[in-house]
């Protein structure tokens, strides 16, 4: 199959994007979607040899993953920086960590010239918006991130069960500024919810609710269930109201202003298929 991006690990620098129409203005780091068994395919060319981040978790969502969507539609602007993060993360992790951390102060260089928390540009961090948790050892160096970082809420959402119970049995807890999303969709993330509740880890639940599609083929019960869940802000039900608007400001809701995954609550939140 032909390959229409080559990317070598001598090339790669870290990249960190800086907010869009959706989160706001939010730091944000992504890897490859997809796995070896989902592999990035547009119009049957291979966008890159380099295997995605998702490990097994693409199991019942990798079509409808909104990171594969975004990448097979701008492949031209973001598959370069989402793989030389990939290969950065997978050749050096001590390293990559650095980097980031240096790109963090230079993105906030006038807080940290002052100390004046008026001068913070940039007050979240959001993790692997595309990508997911590759290892313990890559969760720890976030975790080590956000305790050096306390003026900074990092979030970020995974169905890693393999990284996140051995942290929490490790660690017991996350850094007060690190919010681990558990990403459940229909029910897979159930067992690993129930076993990080019993070890009293504290977490959030972002569950994904296609209800409000034509398509879903949720129960009665569970359709009931979700309709009584908080939802995310962000994100309307129907088409009429994709994006909510945010009373306080007139405009769409942006992640920044709502701060929900972003502050470790253990609060379980829905969002409608979009």
């Amino acid at each position: 199959m032909e390959v229409i991006y080559n990317f070598n690990i001598k090339d790669a620098k870290i990249n960190i994007s800086t907010g869009n129409t959706k989160i706001g203005k939010m730091m944000n780091w992504s890897t490859l979607p997809g796995n070896v068994d989902n592999k990035l395919i547009a119009k049957g060319r291979l966008l890159t040899e380099i295997t995605g981040t998702c490990s097994h978790n693409c199991t019942g969502c990798f079509k409808n993953c909104y990171a594969r969507r975004s990448i097979l539609q701008h492949h031209n602007s973001v598959c370069a920086p989402w793989a030389y993060n990939t290969l950065m993360m997978r050749d050096d992790l001590d390293h990559c960590f650095e980097l980031i951390d240096a790109e963090i102060h230079r993105l906030n260089k006038e807080y940290y010239e002052t100390e004046d928390y008026s001068q913070l540009n940039f007050e979240f961090f959001r993790i692997n918006v595309s990508g997911e948790l590759t290892s313990l050892e890559e969760l720890e160096h976030w975790n080590d991130l956000a305790r050096i970082h306390p003026e900074i809420r990092f979030g970020l959402y995974t169905k890693n069960a393999e990284v996140v119970i051995p942290f929490f049995m490790k660690h017991k807890q996350t850094e007060k500024n690190l919010c681990i999303n558990i990403s459940e969709w229909h029910g897979i993330m159930k067992d690993t919810i129930d076993k990080l509740h019993a070890m009293g880890a504290i977490f959030n639940v972002f569950e994904y609710d296609d209800s409000n599609m034509a398509s879903s083929e949720l129960t009665d019960e569970e359709k009931a269930r979700l309709s009584k869940m908080i939802h995310c802000p962000a994100v309307g039900a129907t088409a009429d109201n994709k994006h909510p608007i945010n009373p306080k400001t007139g405009e769409t809701w942006h992640c920044h202003e709502c701060k929900g995954c972003y502050t470790k609550t253990g609060t379980h939140r829905c969002v409608y298929a979009h």
